[in-house]
């Protein structure tokens, strides 16, 4: 069964809408809506900043059912540049307190966190096994615009046309070249200077 498309409704709410297209795949009563999207966010951000965490994510999946395993660099939260998008040193400081909870629930309920390096070559290999994925990229790449960091979800990759499957909820279920998603993967780092993470189902 394809995934359903969903876009956001706000700009702050790409993983929430990406994790709800995922829930809603696995289970279909989960429905895909802006109550939802909501609920997600509210549940998985890391407050002050409106971003998602990783861990907050993957709690909610995990109590909707799914069993979401956790591949990142580094486990600590990292905001390098917040200066841009207007918040202050202490909100950082106190979103990286938020994130330690949503760590520490999503150790109290099991699932498992994998802190390692990773290439892109293991999200292909992923991609290819019929795997979906939850990875964070610079999106701005995919979408011809300046940098951003966001989780988009891969869920399928066609071995003959070297391309994936996309849900970017900016723009709907989109087909990106395996050289420009990689493009998107290696940029991450070197534009954003973001760790690469990915939650794997």
């Amino acid at each position: 069964m394809p995934m359903q498309p969903y876009l956001r409704t706000t700009p702050y709410t790409t993983a929430a809408s990406s994790l709800m297209a995922v829930i809603n795949h696995f289970n279909p009563d989960f429905k895909l809506s802006r109550e939802n999207e909501f609920l997600i966010w509210r549940e998985t951000a890391n407050l002050p900043i409106r971003a998602s965490s990783i861990y907050g994510l993957a709690v909610f999946a995990k109590k909707q059912g799914l069993n979401p395993c956790i591949i990142l660099e580094d486990k600590d939260y990292d905001y390098p540049d917040y200066r841009f998008k207007g918040y202050k040193k202490k909100e950082v400081e106190a979103a990286k307190y938020s994130d330690k909870l949503h760590y520490k629930e999503a150790k109290k309920l099991g699932i498992p966190i994998d802190e390692r390096g990773f290439e892109f070559k293991e999200v292909r290999e992923l991609a290819r096994k019929g795997r979906i994925i939850m990875l964070r990229v610079n999106a701005g790449t995919l979408r011809e615009r300046k940098s951003t960091s966001k989780y988009l979800v891969i869920h399928g990759y066609d071995k003959e046309r070297k391309e994936f499957s996309v849900l970017d909820p900016k723009q709907g279920i989109v087909k990106v070249s395996d050289a420009l998603l990689q493009e998107a993967f290696d940029t991450l780092a070197t534009k954003k200077k973001r760790d690469h993470e990915m939650m794997v189902f």
